[in-house]
């Protein structure tokens, strides 16, 4: 680490010591950012951004331990992340570490692969685990789907064929991503809980914020659109 002080050096490693004990936890650099996933690689709960002064920590919490976090002067929600309940900490100092580190825990909780709501944490909203939950099993209808973790985000793939869902939760809704066909995706784009999201928006995918059961029956025929767009296409044979 160029330019970095050397007592930023050393935070830098009670850090990566301590989240290392966590069991099943992976370091690696994807796009040369320090990450930290548990159990499955991309299923990440902390990014480490060194400065020469300082590095800054980018964790998620529940919403209750997010209120008292952000109480602190060096902790701020995420610019993009934010809604998702992950924090930025520019930590400087020891004290400042020690008081980061048992959230770093809780971020690790947050991530464990396959939570059911038997599972939330205090000031976790059990429920979107619930919806979680039911989205998995219209999943996992299907023979030979994949669950995994591309990019840090929950995603659905047939073995042989493409994404067709992407899920992650949040602190008020669970968030679902999937491709509809021209007509249902001009249908859903006209309900206030769908919206275009950004990157994969232009290939007919919507985002749908799931906030109940009901928007959950709503959204689960689209589930099953989804994996028949993105079902990998057999070519045509020429007649003889």
């Amino acid at each position: 680490m160029n330019n970095v002080a050397p007592e930023v050096e050393e935070l830098l490693e009670q850090a990566r010591q301590a989240v290392l004990q966590f069991p099943e936890t992976e370091e690696t650099f994807p796009w040369g950012t320090r990450t930290f996933s548990r159990e499955i690689k991309g299923n990440n709960f902390l990014f480490i951004y060194t400065q020469p002064d300082h590095f800054e920590l980018l964790f998620r919490l529940p919403r209750r331990e997010k209120e008292t976090a952000l109480k602190l002067p060096f902790i701020e929600a995420h610019k993009s992340m934010g809604d998702r309940g992950w924090l930025s900490a520019t930590v400087k100092t020891a004290g400042e570490l020690e008081k980061v580190l048992p959230m770093l825990r809780l971020s690790y909780d947050l991530a464990k692969p396959f939570r059911d709501p038997a599972d939330a944490l205090p000031g976790e909203d059990g429920q979107i685990l619930e919806l979680l939950e039911k989205t998995r099993q219209a999943a996992q209808k299907y023979e030979d789907v994949e669950e995994f973790f591309p990019f840090g985000s929950r995603a659905f793939r047939t073995r042989k064929g493409q994404i067709f869902l992407y899920a992650s939760e949040s602190e008020e809704w669970l968030n679902i991503n999937v491709r509809l066909p021209f007509g249902e995706r001009e249908f859903a784009l006209t309900l206030p809980n769908v919206e275009v999201p950004k990157y994969i928006g232009h290939k007919g995918w919507v985002a749908v914020k799931i906030r109940n059961h009901d928007d959950l029956e709503m959204a689960l025929p689209w589930i099953d659109l989804s994996f028949d767009e993105n079902r990998p296409k057999r070519k045509a044979r020429l007649k003889k």
